[in-house]
């Protein structure tokens, strides 16, 4: 009933991951695993080789380090995706992806609804519950791909783009923007707990992803089910640009770059504090002359 597909970089990782499945699923299922350990394939690349192959109608990608705290979680998985309004189903998302480079949190905590237990390297836990309204379903824009779900038939008209993204970035926001566009709900479920041993990381490749989909999604940008105000979506944009504009000059991105963004800040808002502080960040690297050739990939 329910085909769940892993790019798998760790052979014990996954094994043990497929055992918590086997306690805990409740319902008929597969494992898929992806054998990624010599970084064959992009994950999207991965995900879409494992889909094809699955035999039941219903997908769950998700990564090796997880763990399900909730038995027969498999059924609520089910449940919910007997709605054909419901393309994509997370446990962590933002209900506004905004007109900038950035991830599905560039929308603020107050956007974002999550139902995920962290585990940090330390052993200590921190459990994300974002559910102001209640519910047990909530719609948001895009969601974390630790864990989403599909229905095949959702996944073969909108498979991931393993032509632009080619590692293991933005794969996630890209595939629910390409659903989401096409009338399909994109939700976070608060009825099942998974534990997550990963944060992730925003490396250079993030930054290079970051770019890919703000390209690939030009004019299609913001969206999302969150009522957001003129005024506040411009304020969210301003913050997410100048985030972005931060990490492209702590990677030493080409300085040409960052400065495009800055331009965009400054059209938004002139006068804005940040802004100015960034731009001086900017004028003394481009002083000092010290600029890392960062290569921009296509």
């Amino acid at each position: 009933m329910l085909s769940i597909i892993i790019c798998s970089r760790d052979a014990v990782a996954l094994a043990a991951v497929s055992e918590n499945v086997a306690l805990t699923i409740g319902i008929p299922y597969e494992v898929i695993g992806i054998d990624n350990s010599e970084g064959k394939y992009g994950i999207c690349e991965a995900y879409n080789i494992g889909a094809a192959q699955a035999q039941y109608e219903l997908l769950c990608f998700m990564h090796e380090d997880i763990r399900f705290h909730t038995l027969n979680w498999g059924k609520v998985v089910a449940t919910i995706l007997n709605d054909p309004t419901v393309g994509v189903l997370g446990v962590t998302g933002g209900c506004y992806q905004v007109a900038a480079p950035a991830a599905w949190w560039g929308c603020g905590l107050e956007l974002c609804r999550e139902n995920v237990l962290n585990v940090f390297p330390d052993g200590h836990k921190e459990m994300d519950l974002r559910n102001p309204e209640e519910v047990s379903l909530a719609d948001v824009a895009v969601v974390d791909g630790l864990w989403m779900c599909s229905r095949r038939e959702t996944w073969q008209q909108y498979p991931f783009d393993s032509r632009t993204f080619t590692d293991f970035h933005f794969y996630d926001v890209d595939y629910c923007t390409e659903i989401y566009r096409h009338g399909l709900r994109v939700c976070v479920t608060f009825e099942l707990l998974i534990e997550h041993h990963s944060r992730g990381s925003v490396n250079t490749s993030w930054l290079h992803n970051a770019l890919k989909y703000e390209d690939k999604r030009e004019g299609q940008l913001p969206f999302g089910p969150a009522k957001v105000s003129a005024v506040r979506s411009h304020q969210l944009e301003i913050v997410a640009l100048q985030e972005f504009i931060g990490r492209l000059l702590r990677a030493e991105f080409p300085r040409s770059l960052s400065f495009s963004y800055l331009l965009r800040c400054f059209k938004l808002a002139p006068l804005n504090r940040d802004t100015l502080w960034l731009f001086k960040q900017w004028l003394r690297g481009a002083i000092s002359g010290n600029e890392k050739k960062t290569v921009i990939s296509a």
